[in-house]
């Protein structure tokens, strides 16, 4: 090959033929029993009917034989979208049912808080919560961390290796629990400008 020949290496395009449940903006649920689906990376390139194979497959240059097929108990949905996780309480979830909020609170989550100062204690954490919430089908999340930038800040780097869309933010606290686990203001404005 001519060294100064311009070669461009594109992912391939994976095509998935089933049912895809969705919804539009001018329709609230939509089944599609007979749908394509063209994916390449993490784009859905396009969404069509299974009659347009062979025209889609000389579109998009996919050998049709490629074509994953569904069963027919299976169904494509889009990916989950969650707007409030507390990711450092994963590490207590399922504790302290039988308490009252501001009980749980003092009893188990301002504690285990506490202990995300500890980076290699948050990342195990951190690491876990993405995981299973990629697994339960959530691709788009706000996380909350503790107060501890450096911990937040390793919140954030698991979820872009992991691949998962999110908005993670620092938890600013100057009252309403432990002495020991709040910052002044200013340190927490500074904390979550950086």
């Amino acid at each position: 090959m001519d060294s100064n020949q311009n070669t461009t290496i594109t992912t391939p395009l994976t095509v998935f033929a089933g049912t895809l449940v969705h919804s539009t903006r001018t329709v609230p649920l939509q089944i599609v029993n007979d749908a394509l689906i063209g994916v390449r990376g993490k784009t859905i390139i396009f969404i069509e009917s299974q009659s347009d194979l062979n025209d889609l497959a000389r579109r998009y240059f996919f050998n049709p034989k490629d074509v994953r097929y569904m069963k027919q108990s299976q169904f494509l949905i889009p990916g989950f979208v969650d707007t409030h996780i507390h990711a450092p309480q994963y590490a207590i979830s399922g504790s302290g049912m039988d308490l009252q909020l501001l009980d749980w609170l003092e009893k188990y989550t301002f504690p285990t808080e506490m202990k995300y100062n500890n980076t290699k204690f948050a990342e195990n954490v951190y690491e876990k919560v993405v995981d299973r919430t990629l697994k339960w089908g959530t691709t788009t999340a706000c996380y909350y961390g503790t107060i501890h930038t450096k911990s937040t800040l390793i919140l954030a780097d698991v979820i872009d290796k992991a691949g998962q869309r999110a908005f993670v933010g620092k938890v600013n606290m100057d009252q309403n629990s432990p002495e020991n686990y709040m910052e002044d203001i200013q340190t927490s404005i500074q904390e979550t400008e950086r």
